[in-house]
């Protein structure tokens, strides 16, 4: 036979299991969490202030398709209830590893880009000209190995695609 004390202990054992379990899976939800009156997102083209010609379109149209991956929101083309706009500021590129004749080996491209995320409902900005480099996020897909016949536009979509995926996530994505 249990003690009075010995009951009390499995008790509260079972209810912290108890209170553990239901609190993992309220974190597993699939909400994300985005205001509910936004449920389209309008991406007008990003502007090019840079001598790189197509960056532009290639960032706006891997932001279009990161956002049709997430299926609580669509991209609108007109009168969306948020609005992503930008420019691309820079292009950089870093020679990472020359040959033994002095010449780029591997290059790595950075892009910059200043964006804004605009509620059209609420007629307010959440996010109003934020500065990103595709980089910050410690991955460089904007390398290329210009040493074995790499191009530059091998780099130059990678940056791209790493830009447009960390202004999404900072938009859409950061709820």
């Amino acid at each position: 036979m249990q003690s009075k004390s010995g009951k009390i202990i499995r008790f509260f054992a079972f209810a912290a299991v108890m209170l553990t379990v239901l609190t993992v899976g309220c974190r597993t939800t699939t909400y994300s969490g985005m205001p509910r009156h936004i449920k389209t997102v309008e991406v007008h083209i990003f502007q090019n202030k840079t001598m790189y010609n197509s960056i532009e379109a290639w960032v706006t149209r891997d932001i279009i398709d990161r956002i049709n991956m997430d299926p609580t929101i669509r991209v609108s083309s007109r009168n969306g209830d948020a609005l992503i706009t930008g420019e691309i500021v820079g292009v950089r590129r870093k020679t990472l590893r020359e040959t033994t004749n002095n010449e780029p080996g591997t290059v790595l491209i950075t892009v910059e880009a200043r964006f804004s995320f605009y509620d059209n409902v609420k007629r307010q900005y959440i996010i109003e000209d934020m500065l990103v480099r595709s980089t910050e996020t410690g991955m460089s897909p904007g390398i290329y190995e210009a040493s074995r016949g790499g191009l530059s536009e091998e780099g130059e979509k990678g940056a791209a695609k790493q830009i447009a995926a960390e202004i999404v996530r900072r938009t859409v994505g950061m709820w």
